[in-house]
């Protein structure tokens, strides 16, 4: 099969330095690897591949990059332990892991292709070792991935490669590649928030303006419950001496509504099983706590704190270990506002610590690290309930793999 238009249209480029921009299952892959053995059919290449980790590398690439060569009849020698391939031309294509940039040091390279570039140490991978790595060759380099916010050095490379005269910037949403549908396109619409899905989909680079929960608006979240019935009870909670906390929502459909908040100093899980149990004698209370719970305790018991909630009569609901933070930060976001605009989380304006968290729990300045100084409590234990009931769903079912010949 032949390149897409888009892939075309790029691989064309005369450019020496390409910088591609896009969203999810564009053919980022493919691409990068037809451009790598486009490269290598010239003798005596020394070619890297370069993403986030050897792992990813791995997994990402060997397999077909092998499977293409040998198809080819290119291949003189296989190294497994090394992710190398030698050819028959005297050629050599490597994947390499970006973990530690100094290990890549003391090559001389015909071509790198530096793939998830957003999720690479480039400011150390690029400007102190790939690029001086090509200067003797007067090597060329493909930067490709999908973008990871302003803040991100990809950002700043995208946003050079259109001023200097050398390189090039293409952008490219998911769409564009022809290898998604549509119905899959605006079904991921209904699963993520709206700026989540222009970052992943339509490949733009958001801002989140340093608030962990950038996509909730007092005006429009913050609203009174309406009479719901309160026999079951979910219950987010985060495990803490000072504050203990907890959100209790009830779900009415598609929607979770935050009707009351547990913030105790100085406290255990033993009080906060009784202050719940004073409030809601009557309801059916299922918790969903800090996974790390099942094997800590905040009191003198002995018992881990899942085990005193369990005891309690509680239903304890968990994965057995922590899910991603950025999960449960998009998880509670497209929440609070999904990409097609519709919201399914509010709070009610007595849960004042709660609005509170949401409002002031920010990133460190220049990162996408929550900063856990003050405001991460009350959030933590909400996310926790909502990552659990309304996880973000990971999986896009691709389209057969493209065939194409090297020209």
């Amino acid at each position: 099969m032949k390149l897409s238009i888009p892939q075309r249209t790029i691989a064309d480029d005369p450019a020496r330095f390409k910088v591609v921009v896009a969203g999810r299952r564009f053919g980022k892959t493919y691409l990068s690897m037809r451009e790598i053995c486009y490269r290598a059919r010239m003798p005596n290449q020394e070619i890297f591949y370069i993403t986030s980790s050897y792992r990813a590398a791995k997994m990402i690439l060997w397999k077909p990059l092998k499977h293409k060569l040998l198809d080819l009849k290119w291949v003189k020698k296989i190294n497994e332990s090394e992710l190398s391939i030698l050819l028959k031309n005297g050629s050599t294509i490597s994947l390499k892991g970006s973990e530690d940039p100094d290990k890549l040091r003391g090559v001389s390279l015909s071509y790198a292709v530096i793939d998830e570039a957003g999720e690479c140490k480039l400011d150390i991978l690029w400007g102190e070792i790939v690029r001086p790595a090509l200067a003797d060759q007067q090597g060329g380099a493909l930067f490709i991935g999908t973008p990871k916010g302003k803040s991100n050095p990809f950002y700043d490379l995208y946003t050079q490669a259109k001023t200097i005269k050398t390189w090039s910037a293409h952008q490219y949403t998911t769409a564009d590649g022809g290898f998604v549908t549509q119905e899959e396109i605006e079904a991921a619409k209904q699963d993520m928030s709206q700026k989540q899905f222009n970052q992943e989909f339509l490949a733009t680079f958001e801002s989140y303006e340093n608030r962990v929960a950038w996509a909730f608006d007092r005006d429009k979240n913050v609203k009174q419950a309406p009479d719901l019935p309160m026999d079951m009870l979910h219950i987010g909670v985060d495990f803490n001496r000072n504050p203990i906390t907890a959100t209790v929502g009830i779900q009415a459909g598609a929607t979770m509504w935050i009707v009351d908040e547990v913030v105790i100093y100085s406290s255990n899980t033993d009080e906060l099983c009784d202050e719940i149990k004073n409030r809601y004698p009557k309801s059916k209370i299922i918790v969903y706590p800090d996974p790390s719970g099942n094997r800590q305790q905040t009191s003198s018991s002995g018992k881990s704190d899942h085990a005193i909630l369990a005891n309690a009569g509680f239903i304890v609901k968990a994965p057995r270990k922590h899910d991603p933070v950025k999960d449960r930060i998009n998880a509670i976001n497209a929440r609070f506002c999904t990409a097609s605009g519709e919201r399914h989380l509010y709070i009610a304006p007595t849960a004042k610590y709660t609005i509170e968290s949401l409002e002031k729990y920010t990133y460190k300045p220049g990162t996408q690290i929550p900063d856990k100084d003050k405001y991460d409590h009350v959030f933590d234990a909400l996310s926790y309930s909502i990552a659990y009931l309304y996880p973000i769903k990971r999986t896009i079912t691709p389209q057969p793999q493209q065939r194409w010949t090297v020209r």
